[in-house]
């Protein structure tokens, strides 16, 4: 007989009832279904890079990349929020199964005279039972809503993490650029120093002979101081570059892994898909959508507070009131007591909190659309910047190879007398400035082709689907082990 209800019992907390969440579409994205004719990108092909090692071809970079994947602290810190909200979840859906507990007491009690009205006595109670407390049979789906939103925030969560693992990388690529770019314009400055710093010898010698006046002398100190501060301040940039790509990375490293400046760091091709590539690829859009899933889930289990909360707690086991006899046959015992609440005056407390999870729903869905349009910006940007950056770039190159030639006729002219030194002063600073802008534009060139990559949600490692936490197995569902 026992058996019988301690089975029906368990039968119907299996029983999922019906949910009352609104049903869920996921909303229109609120962007264009082509990118800006401003971007000037025609090519709409598949934009899928999974693999971050597609885009970075240079091995030593791919090292420091794989190394800050293992020791970054805020990869650390989005693993372990990952960790939280799984175990969260699983708290969460822990709730739709009986717990069932083992309970031993004794009850000593003295009753006096006065109450007894003859001599006092002792006494005495000991029980054994084993059941549960206070189970709700989830028939208005409140426990399903509030299972189903946990899984919506691990996904999210997960989606995070690896958004934030295509940020390191996107972080180490950016510094490593940066580093290589200023120990570039450092070498520059330090070859100008030189350069410099043999006119200067020359035009003294020149003055000694009575053929440079002390203004052409003047000139030439003044270029080689400005060497000297140029030097001074690339090399403190290189320093900062270091210590900032060591914080990123997390760990130590062999510093032969770090760029010299002289050398091209080469970065694989991104190709744009259409807007509705980048909407599956993004990590922070299918989290953003995750939580609005969330916030939709949280609405069933505010409408379910409405109706009655039926409960049940059932127990069995042993009652004596002598230590000696209680696992007597005549000292079984059983307890079955099934609750029904019904909410009647709560003064606004549950309509409120329903009308709060569909402001925190309409929320979550203005931040999903936020989160889509800012994404849409930051490819259309990067898309603009492309093209104006190239031909910026080869233009750039035209004007370093003029103010070369410049320079060169510029000194000849000086060396066999027939122009001042003024002139080679104004043209070897106008190649030495050339010189330093292509070397910076070239890093806004790799750091677009970075920002692409990181806007179309590049560099992930593995499936592009968040899978969901492992099912509960049993020793989640029926024990507690530390």
């Amino acid at each position: 007989m026992k058996q019988h209800w301690i089975a029906a019992t368990v039968a119907a907390g299996l029983i999922s009832g019906c949910s009352m969440a609104p049903d869920y579409e996921t909303p229109p994205a609120p962007v264009e279904e082509l990118w800006p004719l401003s971007a000037g990108e025609s090519d709409l092909g598949n934009s899928a890079i999974e693999d971050w090692r597609t885009f970075v071809l240079d091995p030593r970079l791919q090292v420091l990349i794989e190394r800050s994947l293992e020791h970054n602290r805020d990869l650390r810190v989005a693993i372990q929020t990952l960790r939280r909200a799984e175990a969260l979840y699983g708290v969460q859906r822990s709730e739709k199964f009986p717990n069932i507990d083992l309970g031993v007491g004794a009850s000593n009690q003295r009753v006096g005279e006065a109450v007894t009205g003859g001599a006092s006595r002792v006494d005495r109670q000991y029980s054994v039972d084993i059941g549960m407390t206070g189970f709700e049979i989830d028939f208005w789906g409140r426990l399903a809503s509030l299972e189903e939103q946990a899984l919506q925030n691990y996904l999210a969560t997960e989606e995070a993490r690896r958004n934030t693992h295509i940020a390191v990388v996107s972080q180490v690529i950016t510094a490593y650029l940066t580093l290589a770019a200023d120990r570039a314009l450092l070498n520059l400055a330090r070859e100008t120093l030189n350069t410099q710093s043999a006119s200067l010898e020359l035009t003294q010698r020149s003055f000694d002979n009575g053929v440079a006046t002390g203004l052409d002398v003047a000139q030439a100190q003044v270029t080689v101081a400005i060497a000297q501060v140029d030097v001074a301040n690339f090399s403190n940039r290189v320093a900062a570059d270091i210590n900032a790509l060591a914080v990123l990375v997390g760990t130590g490293y062999d510093p032969i892994l770090l760029p010299d400046g002289s050398r091209e760091i080469e970065l694989g091709l991104v190709q744009v898909g259409m807007p509705s590539a980048m909407l599956m690829q993004r990590p922070d859009i299918r989290s953003a959508e995750h939580s609005l899933r969330a916030a939709n889930a949280n609405i069933g289990a505010a409408r379910a507070a409405f109706f009655p909360n039926i409960s049940l707690t059932a127990t069995a086991g042993f009652l004596s009131g002598d230590l000696d006899d209680l696992f007597d046959g005549d000292a079984r015992a059983w307890n079955f007591t099934p609750t029904l609440t019904q909410p009647i005056f709560h003064w606004g407390e549950l309509t409120n909190n329903l009308e709060a999870t569909r402001a925190e729903r309409e929320i979550a869905l203005a931040q999903y659309e936020q989160t889509i349009q800012l994404a849409f910006q930051e490819v259309a940007d990067a898309l603009a910047a492309r093209r104006n950056l190239a031909d910026q770039f080869v233009a750039q190159q035209q004007l370093v190879a003029a103010y070369q030639d410049s320079y060169e006729l510029s000194d000849l002219r000086f060396r066999q007398g027939v122009d001042n030194f003024f002139s080679v002063l104004d043209s070897q600073r106008n190649f030495y400035q050339a010189e330093q802008d292509l070397i910076s534009l070239r890093l806004s060139q790799q750091a677009n082709l970075v920002a692409l990559f990181k806007a179309m949600g590049g560099g992930w490692v593995g499936s592009l689907q968040a899978a969901p936490p492992a099912e509960a197995g049993a020793d989640e569902e029926g024990s507690e082990t530390p």
